[in-house]
């Protein structure tokens, strides 16, 4: 009986193209959207708070780019550098005709005083010996110093034709450092690791350890390497074992946890870190990071937030769920938190140190 009344259905429909066209039409509509009315309708609450404790530093329309986000950060002399992505138009903007705009970009630099205001902000213009032989764009910008220099690690998205469009073909973990106060994106190279590697990588994080630079690579196992040549960016494992459920899967999903941001000095005996595992839920990704202490004699973490320090609900833009921690300062009694939210704006939360302190446990 529902096959036939299916049938007529249809029947009928094929019978009117101009009205199958607008159905078509509404359908695909509604699935694209359905994603933000969910989260709009979940993330409110949240929302208000989020909104309150939190400061936006960028958001679209800041130096002409439709989204600014995930930034790295470094203190210096008393002032925050910042480095962050800047992109003509956001990714879910850049659909059929407003393709030639898919992740067109450069990185920007915003110069900030320890109350996060902005005093200078400008696009770098001098990206130098990245490859000439492909297409690529600058990605999740981090920061970190190596004997003196500031140092970006970043991933370099490959862009190429899927299926006739332009997609991400490929995505590196690449470093390069900025010279000229700021103003020069100038690529050293793709670090090379001495086990294989998959076509798509991310999230690789850096730390400079007594002359010593440290590529922290997973979490399942949890795996760190070691500069061992400077010229070629060669690394080599020191660290490869498996860690508790506590931190493998700290929310249950069942997902990948991944780092988010460059360990930083968080006491005398620790690098406070940053994880993140992603719930799948009807509004799409929703991203829960957790701090995570590490022993700098062992470089073995050792003590966890108890619960999620940030969940993605209540992040600003379009895409409820996706805020996302990539880099950490400590300033005085402070950790300053910088995010990327709904892919078009930065923000940053200011926790204190002995709030983070009481929430930790033992892994």
């Amino acid at each position: 009986m529902l096959k036939d009344i299916n049938d007529y259905l249809l029947l009928q429909i094929n019978r009117f193209p101009n009205l199958k066209g607008r159905l078509v039409k509404l359908i695909d509509f509604s699935f694209e959207f359905r994603k933000v009315a969910a989260g709009n309708l979940t993330r409110n609450p949240a929302f208000i708070l989020h909104v309150m404790r939190s400061k936006v530093i960028a958001k679209p329309g800041t130096l002409g780019f439709g989204a600014v986000f995930n930034p790295g950060v470094l203190l210096e002399n008393g002032r925050i550098i910042m480095v962050a992505k800047g992109q003509l138009v956001p990714w879910f903007k850049t659909g059929g005709t407003q393709r030639k705009f898919y992740l067109k970009g450069k990185p920007t630099v915003f110069l900030l005083d320890q109350k996060t205001d902005i005093q200078e902000k400008h696009i770098i213009t001098d990206i130098l010996d990245f490859p000439e032989e492909e297409r690529w764009a600058i990605e999740d910008t981090r920061m970190f110093w190596w004997k003196g220099r500031k140092m970006v690690n970043h991933s370099l998205v490959m862009i190429g034709p899927v299926d006739g469009v332009d997609n991400q073909v490929a995505v590196k973990s690449a470093l390069s450092v900025l010279e000229n106060e700021a103003r020069t994106f100038r690529f050293c190279g793709f670090p090379q690791v001495d086990f294989p590697v998959q076509n798509f990588e991310k999230n690789w994080v850096y730390k400079e350890s007594e002359n010593e630079l440290l590529l922290f690579y997973s979490i399942s196992p949890f795996r760190v390497l070691r500069l061992e040549n400077e010229n070629n960016l060669e690394f080599k494992s020191i660290i490869n074992q498996p860690l508790s459920s506590k931190i493998t899967n700290p929310g249950g999903f069942g997902t990948m946890v991944s780092f988010s941001a460059n360990p930083v000095d968080f006491d005398e005996n620790y690098w406070l870190m940053i994880v993140h595992q992603i719930a799948n839920k009807i509004s799409g990704r929703c991203y829960y990071h957790w701090v995570v202490l590490i022993n700098k004699a062992t470089v073995i973490p050792e003590r966890m937030s108890s619960k999620p320090v940030f969940s993605g609900m209540g992040a600003r833009g379009r895409t409820p769920g996706v805020r996302y921690i990539s880099s950490v300062l400590r300033v005085d009694d402070e950790i300053l938190f910088f995010a990327g939210e709904g892919d078009v704006h930065v923000t940053v939360t200011r926790k204190p140190v002995k709030t983070i302190i009481k929430d930790m446990v033992d892994l």
